[in-house]
């Protein structure tokens, strides 16, 4: 099961209107969820998302995603990222490049660095939720510690050697607060622009093939 199924159940829902209320109702029934879809299309996206993983559907979802991501130069980030890089860049990150993602052609990325302090920032952009930020910290032990304001349903199961904190709707500086008072000391991994797109895809490499095997 899917989450596709739950979008079907809209059409179910406008096909016995139809039949038990007739064509008038049926056209209140579109109207209303053609305005809610306009007015309401983030949260209801990110609903559906909580809903489908609370039921238990997401595993088709992960089943069909690719094992290994590739990135490829963007021309510029995505205008959603644009709030996000701005107050990143006044935190002294460093650009590392906006990217598409040649496997998923719906979302892009943009990277940036602060060497300083090992901090991978990575900014995701879709078109139904907006932009998102993960700040990454890697450790020599292959431990990696991540905070998140996603508000995406997280993976029931973590990975060994992987934490992760989310704190929804958090503005990059808060979540760049987070990160420094609660992640664990030193000694981190370095973290370089030249690197960071390698980085990104092994991180998502390692997390996907994780979450496959245990269907999550």
């Amino acid at each position: 099961m899917e989450i596709r199924y739950l979008l079907w159940s809209v059409f179910v829902g406008g096909f016995f209107t139809a039949l038990y209320f007739g064509r008038h109702a049926l056209l209140a029934y579109c109207a209303t969820v053609v305005i809610a879809i306009a007015l309401f299309r983030r949260p209801l996206v990110i609903w559906l998302t909580h809903l489908a993983s609370k039921l238990g559907l997401m595993r088709g979802t992960i089943s069909r995603m690719p094992v290994a991501i590739h990135l490829v130069r963007a021309p510029q980030p995505a205008e959603a990222a644009l709030p996000t890089l701005e107050a990143l860049a006044g935190n002294g990150f460093l650009d590392a490049g906006a990217w598409d993602i040649v496997e998923l052609p719906g979302i892009k990325v943009a990277l940036l660095v602060r060497p300083a302090e090992s901090l991978l920032a990575a900014v995701e952009t879709a078109s139904s939720i907006g932009a998102q930020l993960n700040l990454h910290t890697l450790y020599p032990d292959g431990r990696v510690v991540t905070f998140t304001n996603s508000e995406l349903p997280a993976s029931k199961v973590q990975r060994p050697n992987v934490t992760q904190t989310r704190v929804p709707r958090a503005s990059a500086e808060t979540l760049l607060e987070c990160a420094r008072q609660q992640r664990p000391g030193r000694p981190f991994a370095p973290v370089s622009v030249a690197e960071a797109p390698r980085v990104y895809e092994q991180l998502y490499a390692d997390e996907i093939r994780f979450r496959k095997e245990r269907g999550a």
